[in-house]
């Protein structure tokens, strides 16, 4: 037996049925729309603060001015470098008062020094002095020697740690374009370590325990004639000073209407921030091989041409030296550098270079090369014997069968030639910035973000229900 219902009820349970539909459909849409919403917001946001953001460095609280210390090395009794009349402490003073100058001249900074005369300061006394203006970052100034007045160049030193680290980084990388750029031999930008693990330089030392990043600029060598063109006379220490005072406003992003300069719009790939110490390279180079050619005649003199390869997996050439006797003396060292006289540093990516060595007419040679890289660790080449220049123009004697061996090469005296790429193997050499590694700033606005997104769904959810309710109460009253 089949029941039919009243024409009316159908009529209105149907409708109402078809509301009910309805209703889920559009609160589904809500729903639905509200999250993939909140999931795009989510994703764009984590794209912008995982992703390198080029930045120019800026003061902790914008509307603060940056605060820095220059401090001029040495002083009083301590002279520092001596060198033919020139001393390091009265140098470092007049680079230091030359970039105040300069920094005076910019916009939204204060500059501090840690010594204005010729007086003697602790390390800890510069440091506490920092401390008590509020530095934003301590910048210790210096000229260099060596134990064999062989070395020359220029150089930054940072600490291995953390934010200090990074922010050390930051700065030093300017500062050594900078310094290149006058003509100067890149060196570097460091780390040292001490005995117990810390950071060798005391300042360094000192301004992690303060929380205030600190960078050595060792400007160049007194000793070594390649750097002497650089500092002969008080012009020098001028422009010294007021480079280190662009490399500051280059990396703090100021602003000089009196200098008509403007560094606002400079941006660069922030160093991510490590999670662990930052070590030297505490190895010699890993390979290294030698080609020599067949000794030739010119104006000059009689020339042998030398390929030499050489590789470190941590850190990159920096010198090259040889001897004619086996070892017993050495040359002066030479600059890695490509065919072209270019510096190899982070754009020239080679580990092979040419240059030539003369051949003695007087006495049969023995030579052997050595190479240096950014730590100053040396791996030496096997002997090649060379006999003299016969005046009849015969070239090799009873050495003329002897061929080159190459260390790593075995017995073939096949070379192998490995060619990576240069350029820094620390964390700040990679390209996107880790979570572990965001700033304060970074999570607050990822938490900010999540939470908005829930209170987002949450208000899409109620006006569902308050809806569905309101338009059931209306047909109720209609009824």
């Amino acid at each position: 037996m089949q029941t039919y219902l009243p024409e009316g009820i159908h009529y209105r349970m149907t409708k109402r049925f078809k509301l009910c539909i309805y209703r889920l459909l559009k609160g589904a849409g809500f729903f639905y729309t509200g999250i993939y919403g909140c999931i795009t917001v989510c994703v764009v946001t984590m794209f912008i603060l995982c992703k390198p953001v080029p930045l120019s460095a800026a003061a902790p609280d914008s509307t603060e001015p940056v605060r820095i210390v220059i401090d001029p090395g040495h002083g009083g009794e301590n002279l520092g470098a001596d060198h033919n009349g020139y001393l390091e402490k009265d140098m470092t003073l007049i680079v230091a008062e030359s970039m105040r100058d300069e920094l005076e001249k910019y916009e939204g900074i204060e500059v501090y020094m840690t010594r204005t005369s010729d007086v003697d300061m602790s390390l800890e006394e510069r440091i506490d002095y920092a401390e008590e203006v509020g530095a934003d970052f301590f910048f210790c100034l210096h000229f260099n020697m060596s134990a064999e007045h062989d070395m020359y160049g220029a150089e930054c030193w940072v600490s291995a740690f953390g934010e200090c680290y990074a922010r050390g980084m930051d700065f030093a990388r300017i500062e050594m374009r900078q310094l290149t750029d006058l003509g100067l031999y890149d060196r570097g930008i460091k780390t040292r370590l001490g005995s117990k693990g810390q950071n060798y330089y005391g300042v360094l030392r000192m301004g992690d325990l303060a929380g205030i990043p600190t960078v050595i600029i060792e400007h160049c060598h007194l000793d070594n004639y390649n750097d002497e063109p650089f500092y002969v006379d008080y012009v020098w220490l001028v422009r010294y000073g007021k480079l280190d005072a662009t490399a500051v406003a280059v990396y703090y992003g100021l602003v000089s209407d009196e200098l008509g300069l403007d560094y606002s719009d400079v941006t660069y790939d922030p160093t991510p921030v490590p999670d662990h110490v930052v070590r030297p390279d505490d190895s010699p180079p890993d390979q290294m091989s030698v080609v020599y050619g067949e000794p030739y005649q010119t104006e000059g003199g009689t020339w042998v041409d030398v390929e030499l390869s050489a590789s470190d997996s941590e850190s990159r050439m920096l010198y090259y030296s040889y001897s004619t006797d086996g070892g017993a003396s050495w040359s002066e060292r030479y600059r890695w550098q490509d065919d072209q006289g270019q510096l190899i540093g982070d754009s020239i990516l080679t580990d092979t270079i040419h240059t030539a060595v003369p051949v003695s007419t007087d006495r049969d040679m023995y030579i052997v090369f050595k190479v240096y890289n950014l730590f100053n660790l040396d791996t030496v080449s096997d002997v090649y014997y060379l006999p003299k220049m016969i005046p009849d123009g015969d070239i090799y004697s009873e050495g003329e069968s002897a061929s080159h061996s190459s260390a790593g090469s075995g017995d073939t005296g096949e070379v192998e030639y490995t060619q990576i790429e240069r350029g820094e193997t620390s964390p700040e050499s990679e390209g996107v910035t880790p979570l572990r590694n965001m700033s304060g700033l970074m999570l607050f606005g990822l938490i900010a973000v999540l939470s908005l997104a829930i209170i987002l769904v949450l208000v899409i959810l109620v006006y569902v229900i308050v809806d569905n309710r309101r338009k059931d109460n209306g047909r109720s009253r209609d009824r």
